[in-house]
């Protein structure tokens, strides 16, 4: 079985199309249309159906995907060990957004430089959806908020970063008590700043809740309300019109998630290192 074949097949499952998968992999749609023919003639079974305009795994499809990409996982594990280095291949890795903004541009720079070799690929999320997808094998690590329950035993969290919590108001403000607008308790880091509001303020006033860190700050600027919120580093380009005033003893902790089985890879440690 060819492992360019595998490979076209996964950018097709991840990209929805053949068109975007062929942008990706740098073979026409026609090209690809036939490597799928071949796989499935080799395999025996329907890989693909059509809805509209996507494309989506067969079921026989979604089950063969694990394997798949242990396939090419493997390949590239040979490649790099005849390299001497395991810095080649492809990475995917996800992200919260206030990471993604944080450290997209550091992580491109160094990975530019010390493995121009490592295609990346960089994937927004939620912590728990991010999880879940390492643990689906879907991506290859995770910059995410430490989990508030136990890992599975197949990955590890290394901590990268404590960022404050606090209180953002807006500049110069004259309403002596503003509503609150709420990160979303049901996210990790919502939940965190949420314990932090209610062990100072009694029966906070919220105006609205929200899973986007980046909107309430703007909206704290804008003088909507108030609000509980990590101090990540790219707060003050969001909101530079508002203060943030750290709380003693509140943090949220960001991580790496990766794999147990990847805990010496070379990749894993560039990858930490540049974030860190």
């Amino acid at each position: 079985m060819d492992t360019r074949f595998v490979a076209s097949l996964l950018a097709i499952v991840e990209e929805g199309s053949f068109a975007a998968a062929a942008r990706r992999v740098g073979v026409t749609a026609s090209a690809l249309s036939q490597r799928i023919t071949t796989l499935e003639t080799d395999l025996g079974v329907a890989l693909l159906r059509r809805e509209g305009r996507m494309v989506r795994p067969t079921h026989a499809c979604r089950n063969l995907l694990p394997r798949l990409r242990e396939m090419l996982r493997i390949e590239q594990d040979l490649r790099a060990d005849v390299r001497g280095q395991g810095l080649v291949g492809s990475c995917r890795i996800g992200a919260i957004s206030t990471a993604l903004g944080d450290c997209a541009a550091p992580l491109l720079r160094h990975l530019r430089e010390q493995a121009p070799d490592v295609e990346l690929r960089l994937i927004p999320g939620t912590s728990p959806g991010l999880v879940a997808a390492l643990e689906a094998e879907d991506i290859d690590m995770a910059v995410v908020v430490e989990p508030p329950v136990n890992l599975p035993k197949a990955l590890r969290f290394d901590l990268l970063i404590e960022e404050p919590i606090g209180l953002l108001r807006p500049r110069h403000s004259e309403i002596a008590r503003l509503p609150y607008l709420v990160y979303s308790r049901e996210a990790w880091g919502g939940s965190l700043c949420w314990s932090a509001l209610t062990d100072r303020v009694e029966d906070p006033q919220v105006l609205v809740e929200m899973d986007a860190l980046e909107t309430i700050a703007q909206m704290v600027e804008g003088g909507v309300g108030q609000a509980v919120l990590p101090g990540w580093r790219g707060l003050s380009r969001h909101a530079p019109g508002a203060d943030f005033t750290p709380w003693s003893g509140a943090r949220r902790r960001i991580g790496l998630l990766h794999r147990q089985r990847d805990a010496d890879s070379p990749l894993v440690a560039l990858v930490r290192a540049a974030l860190r």
